[in-house]
This record gives C-alpha cells, structure tokens and sequence, in this order.
C-alpha cells in the first residue's frame, strides 16, 4: 500500500470515529422503533429480545 492510500484511510478512520456516535445513536432509535411498531420490545441495557 502507499504511502497516499495510508493516509486517507486514516483520514477516512478520524472522519469515521467522528460521526460515529450520532449515527449509531440514531440507527439504534430506528431499530428500536421498528421493533416495537411489529411488536417486539427490546431493553437497550440488556440486549435480548422479549
């Protein structure tokens, strides 16, 4: 790999940690909604399915 492709994939990394937490967060509301619209509850501290 060179020297050019190592740095932007750090780059790519830093940018990716960055941004991380708030999609996260909002994909895991998406789910939780989706869940609970076809009647599955889900406990987001225990991580199992009712």
């Amino acid at each position: 790999m060179s020297i050019t492709r190592q740095k932007k994939f750090c780059y790519l990394v830093v940018l990716n940690k960055k941004f991380l937490t708030p999609l996260a967060s909002d994909l895991l509301l998406q789910i939780e909604q989706v869940l609970s619209l076809i009647g599955i509850k889900w406990e987001p501290e225990a991580p199992t399915f009712i």
